[in-house]
């Protein structure tokens, strides 16, 4: 039995590995891609400049510079170390999470790996998952955003956890430089991290009183103001240097798709505006929410059957990393309020959102080894490793059908001598899964037809 759950292990590990080396390996870029430069003169320079005008965050800097160095489809090149960088980010991100539920490194064991693969299928059974595989313009920014988010949060929990960290100078100059990198990566993430850190701080004021101020001159005389400190330079050139919230504010398609908001909206027509607002914050709670319910009825049906009852006085012990963790959360989706959020942009706080809920099922089913627990586990693994090698196959299924629709084409429009080439619309179009979604994004798109690849003029056949 030990030996069977070695391998199960290694397998809920190994399948995360093999699902991101598929996705960004057997990729067709996408038209977004295509539209930003892929395959096309690398002027890192100059598409940095660009992405800082267009939208200011750091992730769509990293984005727009490295994306020249991507072919249409994978041949060895210097976009191998990208990819790979990619797969890298990606699992560093889960890595991260089962981190933050265990509150040490995660082992080669079959309790550490369940953890890993129940975060990994809570992204990629729901649509949270296609933010991280359909194109490298939303890989490029929401994992970038996702893993200077998570590792620059760590710290401050591993702090509400009463680990011990450095106090030397370089350790401030660290987490001032990496708020500053975390602050620049995404419009709002690192404001929804300041609103909590206030929230938290009232929490915090009600629950010590006079014992307060001293806890407040800690948090300023320390890395932990450092590491404010480098958020606030980061807006300070985000919203005073660059235009703050990028292309909200000018790219229609915002307004039309998402009922985009703006500020300058809601000063002029306000009753209208917050009506349009309340109605955002109950879709987006209620879509954000939804997984961790139908987890939620899951956990209660394994209770009840079970018969095991759930200890909640586990969670005493991490009542103030519970109240961080959820102000945060809420805030950030009510962050998102003067829209109907995308998926992409509450990649941060969805996975920690996972890692909180995964960490709250273990201490109040899981805090205990026993012989029964075990057993459970063990079933539950197996399951685990059956969703993982669904979502493996399906996901490999659609990347393998649409590279092999799609690269002999990509061979005509680069050999045929004429200057333009049609491509019907079923062709370009991506077959896809309902809500799981698990396949690419299409390499046109309508938006910025026609689209220019090898150097020729590419339009929908249909038109």
């Amino acid at each position: 039995m030990n030996r069977f759950k070695k391998i199960l292990a290694v397998l809920l590990y190994a399948i995360p590995v093999v699902f991101f080396i598929v996705c960004y390996f057997l990729i067709i870029t996408s038209g977004e891609d295509i539209f930003q430069g892929a395959n096309s003169q690398v002027d890192i320079l100059g598409d940095t400049a660009d992405a800082f005008s267009h939208s200011v965050r750091l992730a769509d800097m990293f984005a727009w510079s490295v994306i020249n160095f991507f072919d249409y489809n994978y041949s060895f090149g210097p976009d191998t170390i990208f990819r790979l960088l990619d797969v890298l980010m990606a699992l560093s991100l889960f890595f991260m999470a089962t981190y933050i539920v265990l509150r040490r490194r995660p082992k080669l064991t079959l309790p550490d790996a369940a953890v890993f693969s129940s975060i990994f299928l809570a992204f990629f059974l729901t649509s949270n998952g296609r933010t991280m595989y359909t194109g490298f313009s939303a890989i490029h920014n929401y994992v970038f955003i996702g893993v200077f988010s998570l590792l620059f949060g760590i710290f401050y929990l591993k702090d509400l956890w009463g680990q011990k960290l450095p106090r030397s100078p370089w350790f401030t100059l660290f987490m001032l430089v990496l708020g500053f990198l975390f602050g620049f990566a995404s419009n709002i993430t690192a404001l929804a991290f300041l609103a909590a850190l206030v929230v938290y701080g009232i929490y915090r004021y009600f629950r010590l009183r006079k014992g307060f101020w001293k806890v407040l001159k800690k948090f300023v005389f320390s890395w932990r103001f450092a590491g404010v400190i480098g958020i606030l330079i980061a807006e300070f050139l985000m919203y005073i240097v660059g235009s703050g919230t990028g292309d909200y504010d000018i790219d229609p398609g915002y307004k039309t798709v998402f009922d985009y908001v703006p500020l300058a909206e809601i000063f002029e027509d306000f009753g209208r505006s917050l009506g349009r607002m309340l109605w955002h914050n109950v879709y987006n709670f209620g879509r954000f929410f939804a997984p961790f319910l139908v987890m939620s009825i899951f956990a209660a049906i394994y209770a009840v059957f079970s018969r095991i009852k759930p200890n909640f006085k586990n969670l005493k012990s991490s009542r103030n990393f519970l109240v961080a963790s959820l102000a945060f959360i809420i805030l950030h989706v009510l962050a998102m309020s003067q829209i109907i959020y995308p998926t992409r942009a509450m990649l941060p706080a969805y996975i920690f959102g996972v890692a909180i809920f995964v960490y709250i099922i273990k201490q109040l089913f899981f805090a205990k080894a026993s012989e029964r627990l075990e057993k459970h586990l063990t079933v539950y693994s197996t399951i685990l490793l059956g969703l993982s090698l669904f979502v493996l196959i399906v996901r490999s299924y659609f990347a393998i059908s649409y590279y092999s629709r799609i690269t002999p084409i990509l061979e005509e429009i680069r050999t045929t001598e004429s200057d333009t080439y049609c491509v019907s619309l079923d062709d370009a179009t991506s077959r896809r899964l309902p809500y799981i979604y698990l396949a690419q994004e299409d390499f046109l798109v309508d938006w910025a037809m026609p689209q220019t690849i090898y150097g020729k003029t590419i339009y929908y056949c249909d038109d």
